[in-house]
């Protein structure tokens, strides 16, 4: 009987703990903030916060997209939850403008009419310097209550 009791107290414990609220979800902070090219803003840029393992940050990225006034807000994961992982990250652009406004589901920018519109790739807006996170010369360290980040990118 005493062996029985165990196992049931040791049960109520495990799923009192588990309703409780353990939860995976590491400590996050809001993250807002505005891109630029040469001090202009740019709209339609995928914002990416990527965890810095190197400086011990470790999880799930965040990402936001700029609008007309370059001002972007992250979300972190598949878009659940608002913010970042606290800590350091490096920081990637993608202008999403090369993409266009076509869908292609074959991505040859072709459509699936020959008679409809067609679209041709354009190039993107800068340099991959930013778009690749091992050249990215942007890093942020996420802090609770931080100020707006800025992301001004060089053009020539």
């Amino acid at each position: 009987m005493r062996t029985a009791n165990a196992w049931l107290s040791l049960a109520c414990l495990l799923g009192c703990t588990l309703i409780a609220g353990c939860s995976n979800t590491p400590p996050l902070a809001e993250v807002r903030g505005r891109v630029t090219i040469n001090g202009k803003p740019i709209k339609n840029v995928r914002v990416d916060f990527h965890p810095d393992p190197d400086k011990g940050t470790r999880g799930i990225g965040s990402s936001g997209t700029t609008d007309a006034d370059g001002n972007f807000t992250l979300t972190y994961g598949e878009g659940s939850k608002p913010g970042a992982i606290v800590g350091h990250h490096r920081v990637i652009l993608t202008d999403l403008d090369v993409y266009g406004n076509v869908l292609v589901l074959r991505g040859d920018y072709r459509t699936e009419d020959p008679r409809g519109p067609k679209e041709t790739p354009i190039r993107t807006r800068f340099s991959d310097l930013y778009s690749t996170l091992s050249k990215t010369p942007f890093t942020v360290e996420v802090k609770a209550g931080m100020e707006p980040v800025a992301f001004d990118i060089k053009k020539k």
